[in-house]
């Protein structure tokens, strides 16, 4: 059997691809080894009535010309924007709330930082500062990825060239420091630079972490962050019903064990049936790892470092953390209420100061579980309660740092059930009743991710989006955005320009460059 191309992985960047080649007129298939669509980006039915989004949890960065283009809303998808952005206990007793509508957050920072009033308008310089150096960096998600130098020049034309080094090169530290006097605030605003990063806040390059957190406009608004109604598995279902619509096949349960080459080109793939599948063109929504080690044995010497440079073999260090509960967190730091209050609408974090950052990195570097970890909550059931039995929520727990490779003598089995009491017993400090009213959990280490994702070493963006891993050097020598040394062979997924987060670009980037790849070959048939 044979396909103009074939995709292997039914995540979200794996749909987008087959849906811009389908779209195309082209005859697609898409092959998934599990039996459901989604990849990480999925949603679950766990513990009889509990339907979770296992892997990725809020959506900000996925492209609106994706949406407009694949009419994703006609199929089922909706995203809608949370009224608190982020609340965040301390533990003095403090809190700050953070809101989608910018004069309570001024009316909020006011109140929080009345030590440092100078920091309630820095705030919102901040956010300007971004919006800028988020709008030069958004004509470079798309298409061919860029290089350093090309996007300093772009800085430059802009008149923000001072930005770069900060924004690009420096430390969320260094970043935050120069610009805010509270701690507090600028332990809040940190976490952002080291969502799946294996850096500390003190670390070269993940300022840029938190700039990519801020490249999402979804929402309509620049950096909002909201839940997808359903869960996040429903953003690939719309994609999947979308490119069955455009007469793509999809099939479940279809493991690709071979990615077949001759001559330095693509003739398709291998199932672990035996199957044999032909096509010119076989895009990858697997990690670069997975694809030119598991799925192309023999390919590369070992003097062919490219696929090294964006995944350290050290793996991941995020852990996430599913919690089916009785009831919503009651925070000791505000008057009692009952039901959903505005605390439980956005991101809570739990963290008392980037020193702590500093000390749970320091462990997490040495193969050790941090032992105060960074701890961010999310209650998408405050404001979905289709999700669950009636009465009852899910708090999803995204946490760092748990190594993917542990030190000597570690025992993962019991080091993840240490980890995840010890999590616990942190959010117990700030809503007591959060760990007795435990009725389920599901713990997700990098191994775990590892296991069910099939994303080497846990990691959840195929790679840290540290510099120098980035735009022409993302996956390393020899690559090129999505394109790969072996002809018709494209990478669809976070390995890829310009990197991780339910972003789409990189599926779309790779099924147009696809698409050239195509065209040219017909018209050299023509001629």
């Amino acid at each position: 059997m044979s396909y103009d191309a074939v995709v292997i992985g039914a995540g979200h960047n794996g749909l987008i691809s087959a849906n811009y080649l389908a779209r195309a007129g082209k005859k697609v298939l898409v092959l998934e080894r599990r039996d459901l669509v989604g990849g990480a980006c999925v949603t679950e039915t766990l513990w009889g009535e509990y339907r979770v989004s296992t892997g990725a949890y809020l959506c900000s960065l996925l492209l609106p010309q994706i949406v407009e283009e694949l009419e994703l809303p006609r199929y089922g998808f909706d995203v809608y924007r949370r009224t608190t952005a982020g609340f965040a206990p301390f533990p003095d007793g403090s809190f700050l709330f953070l809101y989608a509508d910018a004069a309570k957050t001024r009316n909020e920072l006011r109140r929080f930082c009345k030590d440092t009033p100078q920091d309630v308008e820095a705030y919102f310089a901040f956010e300007h500062e971004i919006e800028r150096v988020a709008d030069v960096m958004d004509d470079f998600m798309q298409g061919e990825p860029p290089t350093t130098g090309e996007i300093r020049a772009a800085f430059a034309k802009a008149g923000i060239a001072t930005l770069y080094s900060e924004f690009i090169e420096g430390s969320v530290s260094d970043l935050l420091d120069k610009r805010f006097v509270s701690e507090p605030l600028k332990t809040v605003l940190a976490t952002d630079g080291l969502i799946g990063t294996s850096a500390a806040p003190s670390m070269p390059g993940t300022a840029y972490v938190l700039l990519h957190h801020y490249l999402g406009r979804v929402l309509g608004s620049r950096g909002a962050w909201g839940y997808v109604r359903g869960g996040m598995g429903k953003i690939t279902a719309a994609l999947a019903e979308a490119f069955i619509a455009k007469e793509g096949e999809i099939r479940l349960s279809a493991s690709v064990s071979e990615i077949l080459y001759e001559e330095g080109k693509v003739t398709g793939v291998r199932l672990s049936s035996g199957e044999t599948i032909s096509a010119p063109i076989v895009l990858s929504n697997a990690d670069p790892y997975t694809t030119f080690v598991k799925l192309m044995p023999g390919l590369l010497h070992n003097d062919q470092k490219g696929i090294w440079n964006s995944l350290d073999e050290r793996g991941g260090y995020s852990c996430k953390i599913n919690l089916a509960v009785s009831e919503l967190p009651k925070f000791s730091c505000l008057p009692p209420h009952e039901g959903v209050g505005e605390e439980h609408l956005g991101t809570v974090h739990l963290c008392p100061d980037r020193a702590t950052l500093e000390r749970a990195w320091a462990q997490a570097s040495a193969g050790v579980p941090s032992t105060e970890p960074m701890i961010e909550v999310y209650l998408q059931t405050s404001t979905d309660a289709s999700l669950t039995p009636e009465g009852k929520h899910i708090l999803s727990l995204f946490t760092q740092y748990f190594p993917y490779r542990l030190a000597p003598g570690l025992d993962l089995d019991k080091e993840r059930e240490y980890y995840a009491d010890r999590v616990l017993g942190i959010v117990g400090r700030y809503a007591p009743n959060v760990p007795g009213s435990v009725l389920h959990r599901q713990i997700l280490t990098p191994y775990d991710l590892e296991q069910r994702f099939r994303i080497k070493g846990g990691h959840i963006f195929h790679g840290d989006l540290l510099p120098p891993h980035l735009w022409d050097t993302r996956t390393g020598d020899g690559f090129q955005g999505a394109r790969t040394p072996v002809e018709g062979l494209y990478l669809c997924g976070s390995g890829a320009h310009p990197g991780g987060c339910v972003f789409g670009a990189p599926g779309y980037n790779a099924a147009q460059t696809a698409l050239l790849h195509l065209q040219k070959e017909n018209e050299q048939f023509n001629k």
